[in-house]
């Protein structure tokens, strides 16, 4: 398989070993983030994340403006840091160099003048391209991709396995949170079955 594949909001074990079992590579974590119902707290992550023993799988922590007293409890227990804040270069630079973790920069992108802030954050290991609506399932305007300065990147928005051939159009590297629930905060072990198979359609 040629793409790339981070689920996000994996909060129980059954669906973890469901999305390493089918051919994730990047586990997302929504880490401290009460307005999310996928969200969990750092001591949760620190006991889900121990029990994760699969070798070349990437943890990431799914953060809104982290303070450094919360990354120093989980940072060795992670691989990233995704950003989804207002956090600036000089912070990811910060960041990486406090707790030497790689970072994952979320943009949020409506229109077309959005794209401008790609070059804003060239500390970053990797950026997502994301919808404003960030967890609420809003599709992504795939059109805006069409001339693109970049061609590695994570995108995410309303993926699913309905729209995922057209996504892999533009990027290998797919980023799913809701397209694998049944509802919100709650991973469907089948749909995250039928997403990978059909992702190793396409890739």
């Amino acid at each position: 398989m040629n793409a790339t594949i981070k689920i996000c909001g994996l909060k129980d074990l059954r669906a973890i070993d469901a999305a390493i079992s089918n051919g994730a590579q990047y586990l997302g974590f929504v880490c401290d983030y009460p307005k999310s119902p996928r969200s969990c707290s750092a001591l949760e992550l620190i006991a889900i994340t121990n029990k994760i023993h699969t070798k070349d799988i990437f943890k990431v922590a799914v953060m809104v403006d982290p303070n450094d007293r919360i990354i120093e409890q989980i940072h060795h227990h992670i691989d990233f840091i995704q950003l989804h804040g207002s956090e600036t270069n000089e912070r990811i630079i910060d960041i990486k160099s406090r707790f030497n973790l790689r970072i994952i920069k979320a943009i949020k992108i409506k229109e077309e003048e959005d794209l401008q802030q790609i070059d804003l954050y060239p500390a970053a290991d990797d950026l997502l391209l994301d919808t404003p609506a960030m967890e609420k399932s809003e599709l992504f305007n795939f059109n805006l991709l069409d001339n693109l300065n970049i061609s590695s990147y994570f995108l995410a928005g309303g993926i699913n396995i309905t729209n995922i051939h057209q996504a892999l159009h533009f990027t290998s590297k797919i980023d799913i949170s809701s397209g694998v629930e049944s509802e919100p905060g709650v991973k469907d072990i089948n749909k995250i079955k039928d997403f990978m198979d059909e992702v190793k359609r396409h890739a």
